[in-house]
């Protein structure tokens, strides 16, 4: 075989060659993409888990998004969604669903607008009523919820169910539930009153702080009857131990 010959043929090989290489190359990327990814949301996942505040529990789900290996390149990680549905604080079942952005990948250092929801199911938010001495029992109702309790009215005592409406306070370090229509439950006293005092319309401070890493404030509520959806927001929040089992306290 001339060599005349043999050249063409080596020119025509070295195409096909680049081509290979470029789709191993990619393959070896998506690899590599697809590892890295699991590895640095179990990761984040067992982050948030080991630092929860004392008093609570519960399995951590963790998702980068985005390519995430010019992330990694960076340093940070531009937006992460962190998610539990077996979460308990202090007994009190919920789940959470959190995003926070600019997370650093060393764990050190804060994570900027982080905005989130907390769902309490209806059987959970009974649960809250040991935190005020103001009301025995606390249940949902379609846009806010019932308070029940006793007191003494014109000299009798009596039993109570009051509708109340809930609202985030100012400084997001709790809500305030403000009963409205009331009904008296001890029927046979045959009472029959629109409003008691010390009762109707006196606002009740509920602290939720104590429960949150002391950065993250409450800034809405949504409420049906079989479920409660706070939303929760941080301008900045450390995601370590010191963040988030520092909870917050209220004046």
């Amino acid at each position: 075989m001339s060599a005349a010959t043999e050249t063409p043929r080596k020119r025509r090989r070295w195409p096909v060659v680049l081509i290979v290489v470029v789709v191993v190359l990619a393959a070896l990327v998506v690899i590599a993409e697809f590892v890295l990814r699991g590895v640095v949301d179990r990761i984040i996942a067992q982050q948030v888990e080991q630092s929860l505040p004392s008093g609570a529990t519960g399995e951590v789900e963790a998702h980068a998004n985005g390519v995430v290996i010019p992330q990694l390149i960076g340093g940070k990680l531009d937006d992460v969604e962190i998610s539990s549905q077996k979460l308990t604080i202090d007994g009190i079942p919920l789940a959470a669903d959190v995003t926070a952005h600019d997370v650093p990948i060393d764990g050190k250092g804060d994570v900027h607008d982080v905005d989130g929801h907390v769902t309490l199911a209806a059987g959970s938010v009974k649960e809250l009523s040991k935190y005020s001495p103001l009301f025995d029992r606390l249940s949902l109702v379609d846009g806010g919820v019932e308070l029940s309790g006793k007191t003494a009215v014109l000299g009798y005592d009596i039993t109570y169910a009051a509708k109340g409406a809930v609202v985030a306070q100012d400084d997001g370090k709790g809500i305030t539930i403000t009963p409205k229509t009331v009904r008296i439950t001890n029927s046979a006293l045959g009472l029959k009153v629109d409003s008691i005092p010390g009762v109707t319309n006196v606002p009740v401070q509920v602290c939720t702080a104590q429960f949150l890493p002391s950065q993250l404030r409450v800034r809405s509520l949504d409420i049906t009857a079989s479920d409660a959806s706070v939303r929760v927001t941080a301008d900045s929040l450390p995601l370590n131990e010191e963040g988030l089992q520092t909870v917050g306290k209220c004046g």
